[in-house]
């Protein structure tokens, strides 16, 4: 990106060489935003009152269309991120599968979350006067793209497609690590919905503007702490404050109780895969490993990880954040380094390395410190009781995962402190893997989200732009007219 004298330039950068390739995007200008803002107003009035059936019409012909196209947009996203064809072309796929899980949803009524309380004669406070409490959409909201997931998490992304379930006309932020890519779903989005449902802009001053603006009635985040926090100030510092759904990043807590590996070969490749999938790079990755001292499992995770390759960042400032916590880390731990095979290659690469020591051997402030990439921190305990005081001391996190035999005594000891800190507990499972169901929380108390009572990911998402609203003594089916979701 280029900023000498004048409009913010966008280009994108391919991680595995550094260098520059395809159009320049020119940030978005405050006449175009205003132009932007105001068709996402405009629209607001007509989307928000159409019928669901209507709207669920119009996002599935929205997911057909991005399937239609997944060659092309996995050819660029790959150029612009270096996550690999087979993983972005899975990711595009659950792209097209959450827009119309929520498509399928409204046009059910699953989130309709309408309660009719009947009049009760008599004074109050037993009687009282019939109370219909529904919902109704927000307004227009802005998204901010993340960088990690370029289609699941980002123009068309979870948050977007909830958005305009609910009837929210949405203004996406590109993220600069992918604008091609961000350009290009768009395109074919905006083709296939009214004016106005769906713009995109470019730029960080841009989305500062968005959601500043008084027009804009709520804004969703997934990337950086220090990012994200910026901007959940700015929406609470407005005259008018909005709610900011943002998910900032996660240590995440795994914990193998005594027993809980029955196969250590096999658990070390697990931990490894999970802990490096996406070089690293997934907000769900096990960041700390609590493992019984003497466990069979280190000696097979030193043995492992000599082999496994140095991967690629996405750009130059996630691996530059990495590297910087990296070696913040390692000043705050006394024990041993294991690291994989460095590479030679040109472009954004670290080794991979994971860090081993005893649980008492560290700085607490090791505790909350996201290495997002390729590093792992593996701490010993001797019982549980300091496994425990251990785990207090961290900060709120998106997931944890115990692996444990099922009648360990202490499994639901260490279980309700996991699920008092993080959004979703697994058990035997490792956290990377996010699915996309009703039953899904992806959330947690903050740091992981700015909102932990939301989730980002699953069909509850939609119920972030919705707000309830009571009608009181209506005739009946007057609400129905009101409301901004019709059946």
């Amino acid at each position: 990106m280029e900023n000498v004298g004048g409009p913010l330039k966008i280009q994108s950068i391919n991680p595995r060489t550094g260098e520059t390739f395809g159009p320049v995007f020119n940030e978005t200008t405050p006449a175009e935003l205003d132009t932007a803002i105001k068709s996402a107003v405009s629209a607001f009035a007509s989307w928000s009152h159409s019928e669901p059936k209507d709207r669920a019409f119009s996002l599935h012909a929205v997911a057909d269309a991005i399937d239609a196209n997944i060659e092309s947009l996995v050819e660029i996203a790959d150029l612009e991120t270096g996550l690999g064809k087979p993983r972005l072309t899975g990711e595009v796929g659950r792209t097209t599968f959450q827009i119309r899980q929520f498509a399928d949803a409204i046009s059910h009524g699953d989130y309709e979350t309408t309660f009719i309380d009947a009049a009760v004669d008599g004074p109050p406070p037993v009687g009282h006067p019939e109370l219909v409490r529904t919902t109704v959409a927000l307004g227009p909201v802005v998204v901010f793209g993340a960088s990690n997931f370029p289609f699941a998490f980002s123009v068309l992304g979870g948050d977007t497609a909830s958005a305009l379930a609910a009837g929210c006309p949405v203004i996406a932020k590109a993220h600069p690590a992918h604008p091609q890519t961000s350009q290009l779903v768009f395109e074919i989005a905006a083709n296939l919905l009214p004016v106005g449902v769906l713009t995109l802009i470019h730029g960080v001053a841009a989305g500062t503007s968005v959601l500043t603006n008084p027009r804009i009635t709520a804004g969703a985040f997934t990337g950086s702490r220090s990012g994200g926090r910026a901007l959940f100030d700015l929406a609470n510092k407005r005259e008018i404050p909005i709610p900011f759904y943002g998910e900032l990043g996660s240590v995440n807590p795994v914990v193998e109780l005594k027993g809980g590996a029955t196969d250590s070969p096999a658990f070390a490749t697990a931990y490894l895969d999970s802990l490096l999938l996406g070089n690293g790079q997934f907000c769900t990755n096990p960041s700390i490993l609590f493992a019984p001292e003497g466990c069979t499992i280190l000696p097979e995770i030193k043995a492992q990880i000599v082999e496994r390759e140095a991967g690629v960042f996405l750009s130059e400032a996630t691996k530059t954040l990495h590297d910087k916590n990296r070696a913040l880390l390692a000043t705050l731990i006394d024990g041993e380094i294991f690291t994989g095979k460095n590479s030679s290659v040109s472009g954004f690469y670290t080794a991979p390395q994971i860090f081993v020591a005893p649980i008492t051997s560290i700085k607490p402030e090791a505790l909350m410190i996201e290495a997002f990439g390729p590093t792992g921190l593996v701490l010993t305990f001797t019982d549980v009781d300091q496994l425990i005081a251990t785990l207090l001391h961290m900060e709120g996190a998106l997931t944890s995962s115990i692996f444990a035999p099922a009648d360990d005594p202490d499994l639901i000891r260490v279980g309700k402190v996991l699920a008092s800190m993080s959004g979703r507990v697994s058990f035997n499972s490792w956290p990377t893997g996010v699915a996309v169901t009703a039953g899904q929380h992806h959330g947690g108390p903050y740091p992981a989200s700015t909102s932990p009572l939301h989730t980002s990911v699953g069909l509850a998402a939609i119920t972030r732009f919705l707000r309830p609203v009571t009608f009181q003594s209506f005739p009946k089916n007057i609400p129905n007219l009101l409301r901004n979701i019709t059946h």
